[in-house]
């Protein structure tokens, strides 16, 4: 924490960033209290009058908007009590079911609304949206993922020092204007996919695969043009059911492969051991471990390179938090190790990143799913073991980078929809090769599955 404070300290704009996203954590904290206090006032009053709907349903939604989900559907069955047909019940109790996990219950009460012929056509559609849902939760072999493909803009997509200098042998030297800071578009494609399968056993274990690739074709810069895979696999199982309810740990295999301008140029493999712990409906915390065998393919030795073929140590905890049933707080802290041949390229790295998720209702009533934003921080600190001799022989490399931006998420249809992301990254270095400035901005459709 030092670290990051002394980093961030010197930069105007990230004290800024930091103050106001915990300013907008303490407000909606602040609302979360107001709503309890609304909560309770309304539950004393629907005590006194069990069958006036519309007040039971301002209760279902303060308190669904906490995530007090048990609360809401205690209200909506005793409403079911007095009157069996009411299909918006029924689409109610069907989509907090869905929220709690239990999916079976939520496929019942959708598909009774779905039977009632009452039911208005904007209702239809969401429940249409959410029951293939539900109904893939409750297989023994889930399948899912998004493919998003789209064009970015960056401000410096060549990666070049923004000091317009690097510095070889202890010698600062000004680049060439064909090396200088250049922008420049590309079109990228972006996948993430997770299977589940369930191992059917009264524990609840499950074999988890997750995939990751990323490709992107420069307009200009062909020679920067990257592609990456990154796949894993194992099984997460209940740690110790009877004592700890809902705790998993997942040991597992991992491994991938960059490529640069379609050369290959760095692989891996490892395996790693991830923890889950739920405290509650709201909070999640899980710490993890992982090593990998990284190994560059930089020509037979590159001295130049920032990094070359070693071993990776990573720690890390992440942690979730739901501060209402629209808002969510992710924040992630991890250290790695960094060995490899060279002293020089050998490193410690500590790292922060913290995401504030928005779910807000869509400008029409006819799309099914929420629309999200997430404002986000991210700060990483490397230190390198000892100077590079062939850059500067008495002054080791130590990188200090932020990025700051938010994401903005805007499903269309069940399976279709848009996204975008603005961002700003910032490294300060101790050498000059490698302190930068980049602004980026990405558009395109996305399809989920």
């Amino acid at each position: 924490m030092i670290a990051v404070h002394r980093a961030l300290r010197a930069r105007g704009l990230v004290p800024f960033v930091l103050s106001a996203f915990v300013g907008l954590c303490a407000q909606t904290a602040a609302v979360s209290a107001q709503d309890a206090t609304e909560q309770q006032r309304l539950f004393e009053q629907m005590v006194r009058q069990p069958s006036n709907h519309e007040l039971t349903f301002d209760f279902v939604r303060v308190a669904t908007a906490r995530g007090d989900y048990e609360a809401a559907i205690g209200a909506l069955e005793r409403l079911m009590f007095y009157n069996p047909k009411l299909t918006r019940v029924k689409y109610e109790l069907g989509a907090l079911y869905f929220r709690l996990g239990s999916y079976e219950m939520a496929k019942r009460y959708f598909r009774e609304a779905l039977a009632s012929p009452d039911l208005d056509p904007v209702t239809r559609v969401r429940i249409e949206t959410y029951l293939p849902d539900a109904e893939k939760q409750t297989q023994a072999s889930r399948l899912s993922g998004f493919v998003q493909t789209g064009i970015r803009s960056q401000t410096n997509a060549s990666f070049a020092p923004s000091t317009g200098t690097i510095r070889l042998g202890g010698q600062d030297l000004a680049l060439l204007p064909t090396a200088q800071k250049k922008s420049d578009i590309n079109w990228f494609g972006l996948a993430g996919i997770s299977h589940d399968y369930d191992l059917g056993n009264q524990r609840g274990d499950v074999l988890e695969t997750r995939f990751a690739g990323y490709l992107t074709q420069q307009q200009h810069f062909d020679q920067l043009s990257v592609g990456l895979f990154d796949i894993s696999f194992g099984p997460r199982l209940a740690l110790a059911p009877e004592y700890l309810p809902g705790v998993t740990i997942k040991p597992y295999v991992v491994g991938g492969n960059t490529w640069i301008d379609g050369a290959s140029y760095m692989s891996s493999v490892g395996a790693g051991v991830a923890i889950k712990v739920p405290v509650n409906d709201r909070f999640t915390f899980g710490p993890d471990f992982e090593w990998r065998h990284a190994d560059f393919r930089t020509g037979d030795v590159n001295p130049v390179s920032g990094f070359n073929t070693g071993d990776w140590y990573t720690t890390a905890l992440a942690t979730s938090f739901r501060i209402s049933q629209s808002v969510n707080l992710d924040a992630r802290g991890l250290y790695r190790r960094g060995d490899s041949a060279f002293t020089f390229q050998s490193f410690d790295q500590w790292a922060a990143e913290a995401a504030l998720t928005f779910e807000f209702a869509p400008p029409w009533a006819m799309i099914p799913r929420n629309w999200s934003v997430s404002p986000f921080v991210k700060f990483i600190e490397t230190s390198f073991d000892a100077p590079n001799p062939f850059l500067d022989p008495f002054t080791a490399r130590r990188d200090q980078q932020w990025s700051v931006g938010a994401m903005f998420n805007a499903p269309i249809t069940r399976t279709f929809g848009v996204s975008a992301a603005i961002q700003y990254d910032h490294v300060n270095s101790s050498l000059p090769n490698y302190r930068l400035n980049n602004f980026s901005v990405m558009f395109g459709p996305t399809a989920r599955f």
